[in-house]
């Protein structure tokens, strides 16, 4: 039975997320989320599905779902390195030895994302013509500046969209303390105050989708 991938968290918060899953299988722990299965190497935990063939297909809709949906029951709970879409072993012993080959990774981006949520901050014109809420040096410009300010309420930031002409940066993901998101509101809410002609899009808490990336072999 092939195994589906969704990410992977710390082994000794087993009993944090086991307990409500259906899932059994060999060489395989107690299901988490239903359907859901834990594979253990030493103080890492991965937490998997089962499919029935070894199949590395585009994923679909209900796929890329599912697997958010898993990914964020685990995030609730426990820090969890976020797995891309559709990422499949052919047993639990590959699964194992990837684990193995990759450990000193895994353990080091689960330390880094522990006790830590990610937001997405996009900012825009405030008002103004649909085609031009996006671009202008002058938006860029303070844009910059806004998000200059967020950065320092953030352990880390990645770019995710620019402005067309400048190259300023318009999105950025953020990751922040658990225990300071409001906080890191809060700031938004002065650059808000700040820059009456933005506008500032924010979504999260997230799981740290952004801020990790995991390496498989061909």
């Amino acid at each position: 039975m092939a195994l589906r991938l969704h990410g992977i968290t710390f082994a000794d918060v087993h009993h944090e997320v086991a307990g409500d899953g259906t899932g059994t299988g060999s060489g395989t722990g107690t299901g988490t989320w239903s359907g859901t299965l834990l594979v253990p190497f030493r103080d890492l935990c991965a937490v998997v599905s089962e499919q029935k063939i070894f199949a590395i297909d585009e994923a679909t809709p209900a796929d890329i779902e599912r697997h958010r949906a898993v990914v964020d029951w685990l995030f609730r709970r426990v820090s969890v390195v976020p797995a891309p879409v559709g990422v499949v072993f052919r047993a639990p012993d590959i699964l194992r030895r990837w684990m193995e080959l990759h450990y000193v990774s895994l353990s080091g981006a689960l330390e880094f994302v522990d006790d830590r949520v990610a937001a997405r901050v996009h900012i825009v014109r405030a008002d103004g013509k649909p085609q031009d809420l996006e671009t202008g040096s002058d938006l860029a410009e303070s844009a910059a500046e806004a998000m200059r300010a967020l950065r320092r309420q953030a352990v880390a930031s990645v770019a995710l969209r620019h402005e067309e002409i400048t190259g300023l940066v318009l999105s950025s993901s953020f990751l922040v303390e658990r225990d300071l998101w409001k906080a890191f509101l809060g700031a938004i809410d002065e650059q808000r105050d700040a820059h009456h002609r933005l506008q500032f899009d924010v979504t999260g808490p997230w799981a740290p989708y952004d801020f990790v990336q995991m390496q498989f072999g061909h």
